[in-house]
């Protein structure tokens, strides 16, 4: 029998060639894309920033692909590299700078107010980020710079779009870890019983923060609620949903969305939930879905 680590690296081989057959084929799509821009007059944008999508490197997109390729410079963390070596192959790659978002636009005394971060470390980062871009951009180069999920649904990377904003930057939006999470729950998340309308939100995360959308006004709507969980206590989640929503409102879980080989899916209750969960560390990447779209069906039970 196949042995797990065995799997996982030939799937990975898998992967990797699927990646090089998709490089050749947008190298067509690349001379098609070059002649539209000409045919239009416009001049090909030389800033992007770019989706690689959410979990396996199979999820990535054909334009993403081309982007990339076609790059000569790109900004991406480690585990990225990790994820595309023969597509990254050869490219100058630099580090994007995790965490600008918590200081860019604000003021020293009000960024240095972010314990997370170091202030002086992340404009010393700025700065350098900012000379790099600048300068292949006059030289004509193309710049990517890469990011997980959808870049503009919390993404750590959407500065970018600001403070480059006269290079006229563009997006190549991606799959996120809400859209394969969905496709791991099998459900539509716009069908539930009593509401059609999902709200996603990270704000209980942050204990500072002071927004209108609190957890409790957005309960209020009993609408279908996704999760981005950075910072969130289940604990304390729960106790704030059941002021509104019933205690027998479905809840799932999803780990890893988007892994073949390491998606779960914890499904409960608002009474149980807290149960099924005892002792079991979740990961980062988890989202959590409270809704009764989770147990609606089309078709009921035949009585």
């Amino acid at each position: 029998m196949m042995s797990s680590l065995a799997r996982r690296a030939k799937r990975f081989s898998q992967v990797q060639v699927i990646v090089g057959m998709l490089m050749i084929f947008v190298a067509l799509l690349a001379g098609a894309a070059n002649y539209a821009f000409a045919a239009r007059g416009d001049s090909r944008p030389q800033l992007y920033l770019v989706s690689v999508g959410s979990g396996d490197p199979d999820n990535i997109t054909l334009r993403a692909v081309n982007v990339i390729k076609d790059a000569d410079i790109i900004f991406c963390d480690k585990e990225m590299r990790d994820r595309f070596p023969i597509l990254l192959q050869g490219k100058e790659i630099h580090d994007p700078g995790f965490g600008i978002f918590a200081i860019y636009g604000k003021s020293p005394e009000e960024a240095k107010k972010n314990k997370r971060f170091n202030y002086e470390e992340k404009i010393k980062e700025f700065n350098e980020i900012n000379s790099i871009i600048r300068k292949a951009v006059s030289e004509g180069k193309t710049v990517a710079v890469l990011d997980s999920g959808d870049p503009t649904i919390y993404g750590p990377n959407m500065w970018y779009m600001e403070a480059f904003e006269d290079l006229n930057p563009q997006i190549v939006p991606g799959i996120s870890c809400f859209n394969a999470a969905n496709a791991a729950l099998k459900k539509g998340v716009t069908s539930g019983k009593k509401t059609h309308s999902v709200i996603l939100t990270a704000s209980f995360g942050n204990e500072d923060y002071s927004g209108l959308d609190s957890i409790e006004n957005l309960a209020a709507t009993q609408a279908t609620m996704v999760f981005f969980t950075m910072f969130l206590d289940l604990e304390k989640v729960v106790k704030k949903l059941k002021t509104h929503y019933p205690p027998q409102t479905p809840i799932a879980i999803v780990l890893y969305a988007g892994y073949r080989e390491k998606e779960k899916i914890i499904q409960g209750t608002l009474d149980t939930i807290l149960e099924k969960t005892k002792g079991e560390k979740l990961p980062f990447e988890h989202l959590i879905y409270v809704g009764d779209f989770i147990t609606n069906r089309y078709k009921t039970a035949d009585k």
